[in-house]
């Protein structure tokens, strides 16, 4: 929007204006996984660790080609954080004004309509226009507006669009479906309509039995785009305003409520008793400050993050992946004496049944 709009100047989206995805960087996997191994890792490439804090903040332009933000669009915002995190679930969406500090950067340039990446995508600093990982492109006041709000923050915390499940069985009205979309007031081309409305994702990156038509991450459809299964053929899909009853289980399926972290010391190996998909956290207090390593040993693929307590809150302080690698995890990084540390490690794959992997500080 421009510098100088009110917010009674913006105009409120037509029905089917909707969320219009980037394409995702592809996942580059070494050859020789099998096809299970290949799935363990995709399904958790861009899910968040369980206990982070993502910070938003609200990014403003100005000049002839910016926008600003008007507090009132910034509330329905805030409020859509915090219908996610009322959900009762391990992450936490916390509003900062420094943007460097923000793994989640909101523009609101209404000619670039309303998207977002997908979980940890939003980590990518140079992935986007000015720095931007999300984008509100009309009026989130009204109804449509609300549902929007939610709708692009699932995306930020790592859900996709629900009718490009594998698991939705929908069969398209392909034709009626371009005739729609590129005309008013989306105006996409057929690749966009490919992208965001036929393709269905990658299989090995959703979980899920079945299609839920009243998610807030699916889109609405008219009658006639769909030619089955039923009813949704006759009557097509309804406007989602709000989370549905499967987007709060499959929140808190992937964030449930923090369990206590396991204090550990030095040279002390923390077996890690996880399955693939799991997640044991690990304090730590050095009694030094120096440089330290920080690594797994054992045969699995994880995710490690550390997190460094500032003034009660957990900020990123270093991370690894060995998904698919020979290698193990390993971190070096300085500690300072006094200060708490939390070591977030999520299982993505075991190769076999055993004693998995561990966690080891020296």
């Amino acid at each position: 929007m421009a510098s100088d709009q009110s917010a009674s100047a913006l105009t409120a989206p037509k029905a089917h204006l909707l969320c219009r995805q980037p394409k995702p960087k592809p996942l580059a996997l070494p050859s020789g996984l099998s096809q299970g191994h290949s799935f363990a890792i995709r399904l958790s490439a861009q899910k968040w660790v369980n206990g982070t804090v993502l910070h938003y903040c609200f990014i403003d332009e100005s000049g002839a080609q910016g926008w600003r933000w008007i507090e009132s669009q910034k509330d329905i915002v805030r409020w859509a954080a915090k219908t996610w995190m009322d959900v009762g679930i391990g992450l936490s969406l916390i509003e900062v004004q420094d943007v460097t500090e923000a793994e989640i950067r909101i523009g609101c340039h209404q000619d670039d309509g309303s998207w977002s990446l997908v979980g940890t995508d939003n980590l990518d600093q140079a992935y986007w226009d000015r720095g931007r990982t999300l984008n509100y492109g009309w009026d989130l006041t009204t109804d449509w507006g609300r549902a929007t709000a939610l709708h692009e923050l699932g995306h930020a915390i790592g859900f996709s669009h629900e009718h490009q499940s594998p698991s939705a069985g929908i069969v398209w009205n392909v034709d009626k479906v371009y005739e729609v979309f590129e005309r008013g007031p989306n105006f996409w081309k057929k690749a966009m309509i490919d992208s965001n409305i036929i393709q269905h994702l990658d299989p090995s990156k959703t979980e899920g039995s079945k299609w839920d038509p009243k998610s807030i991450m699916e889109y609405p459809f008219e009658a006639g785009l769909i030619k089955s299964p039923k009813p949704y053929d006759a009557d097509g899909v309804g406007e989602n305003l709000d989370l549905s009853d499967d987007d709060k289980k499959w929140i808190r399926n992937w964030f449930p409520p923090l369990a206590p972290a396991t204090s550990i010391q030095t040279m002390q190996l923390a077996h890690i008793d996880a399955a693939a998909g799991q997640q044991r956290d690990f304090e730590f207090v050095p009694d030094a400050t120096r440089d330290y390593t920080i690594g797994l040993v054992g045969q699995a693929d994880a995710r490690v993050v550390v997190f460094e307590d500032r003034d009660g809150e957990p900020r990123h302080l270093i991370s690894g992946d060995d998904s698919g690698l020979d290698s193990n995890v390993t971190l070096k990084t300085k500690l300072v004496k006094g200060r708490k540390y939390t070591a977030r490690v999520r299982v993505n794959y075991l190769p076999a049944p055993g004693p998995g992997v561990g966690l080891l500080i020296h």
